[in-house]
């Protein structure tokens, strides 16, 4: 299946890097206004990206992306905050492998 890109929009691979993670939020399936609210009110920072997967390609607000082990203390707090205020639908917290074992 080919699909369509946006140029000059960055493409996050479906499945994070080793080692990485990103929180995203479909943004076909939100209040675009309510979103960036909600995005300051919980401290992000915003970024339009795309995300490419089997079934096409779904636009998403990048709320924050990183090494697994810079992951903030505070990142389960303020998803479970993000999903009572939006479609649970919508949020993506993608890992991708590990580097190292855990225990």
């Amino acid at each position: 299946m080919t699909t369509a890109t946006i140029e000059g929009v960055r493409t996050l691979s479906y499945i994070p890097a080793r080692g990485r993670r990103f929180l995203s939020v479909n943004l076909a399936l939100v209040d675009l206004a309510e979103m960036g609210n909600i995005t300051k009110e919980l401290g992000f920072k915003l970024e339009l990206v795309q995300i490419a997967s089997r079934s096409g390609v779904q636009i998403h607000a990048l709320l924050w992306e990183g090494e697994i082990a810079e992951t903030p203390l505070d990142m389960d707090e303020r998803i479970d905050t993000l999903a009572d205020r939006i479609n649970t639908d919508a949020i993506r917290y993608a890992t991708g492998a590990w580097t190292h074992q855990v225990a």
